[in-house]
């Protein structure tokens, strides 16, 4: 199926796209709230439908094959790009619509300067590495109320997906709580 099939299928859905590095972790963490949840959604990988269905909500696109054919409404940019890769992911970001969101790393210097450049009326959001603390070699959450929350994940690299992840699910309604009770309940392959 064409990236241009998949966005008639889902037009009215709330499309995300979610590409560069890392993406295919946030999506296993996004898509793990999700189902915690019960909430419905579509998900496509790599341009490979792996599931539509007529009452989903919504729909995410991991690191599309044809990612300007889907159309998003929200686009996250994992913590890394490459030079060439660049101006497709600047085309991306400006396609972004009205009342659309971009998500990227503001410790990343290319896609911080993609994701904050000025466009009328896209929320930009910055996503940092997630605040943490090492506990007898494992790796704590800790919360803006100070809660400790365990996980499985480590690294820098994991973390920003957290974060990134974390960022998403608050645009898409998934509550602080929820958000912490997924995390701590997810199990890195």
């Amino acid at each position: 199926m064409t990236g241009s099939e998949i966005y008639q299928q889902s037009i009215d859905k709330q499309r995300i796209l979610v590409i560069g590095g890392g993406n295919d972790l946030i999506t296993s963490l996004v898509t793990h709230a999700l189902n915690l949840q019960h909430r419905k959604f579509d998900l496509v990988i790599s341009g490979k439908v792996m599931s539509i269905k007529p009452d989903s909500p919504l729909i995410i696109f991991d690191n599309g094959s044809q990612p300007f054919d889907y159309k998003h409404h929200i686009i996250v940019f994992g913590n890394n790009a490459s030079i060439e890769n660049l101006t497709e992911l600047e085309g991306l970001a400006d396609a972004t619509p009205k009342a659309g969101t971009i998500i990227y790393p503001r410790s990343h210097p290319d896609l911080s300067k993609i994701g904050s450049k000025e466009r009328p009326d896209v929320q930009a959001i910055a996503y940092e590495l997630y605040k943490h603390q090492q506990v007898e070699g494992k790796t704590v959450l800790i919360s803006s109320t100070q809660e400790k929350v365990p996980i499985e994940l480590s690294g820098d690299l994991d973390l920003l997906c957290v974060s990134a992840a974390k960022e998403l699910l608050k645009k898409i309604g998934i509550s602080s709580g929820n958000f912490y009770q997924a995390m701590s309940t997810f199990k890195a392959s």
